[in-house]
């Protein structure tokens, strides 16, 4: 069996985060937090501002800095441990499916 290239992974599990969004995007309670998200955000300025990319809230830039390398960070973050969930899953169904004789 060939195994995929990492690439390959990424790129085929891109597109199911995208199509896991959408649908998302057709359910109420996930609509309710993003409208909430969005209200607050309307609500405060300054917090649209820091995901916005402006400085000027920030004591320094030096401190806004740090705040956009955590914010990368913590993104790129949820991102792979989504993935390794998503790989997860699929090792799993196919160490069961191997048990149980269908492979």
């Amino acid at each position: 069996m060939k195994i995929p290239s990492m690439q390959w992974l990424e790129y085929v599990f891109d597109e199911l985060d995208n199509d896991v969004i959408r649908r998302l995007r057709n359910e109420e309670a996930y609509m309710i937090l993003v409208q909430r998200r969005i209200e607050i955000q309307s609500q405060y300025p300054f917090i649209k501002s820091i995901f916005e990319g402006d400085a000027k809230i920030f004591p320094s830039d030096k401190e806004y800095r740090a705040w956009l390398e955590v914010k990368r960070t913590l993104d790129e973050t949820e991102r792979m441990e989504r993935m390794a969930h998503y790989f997860q899953g699929h090792a799993d169904c196919y160490a069961y499916f191997c048990k149980i004789g269908l492979l």
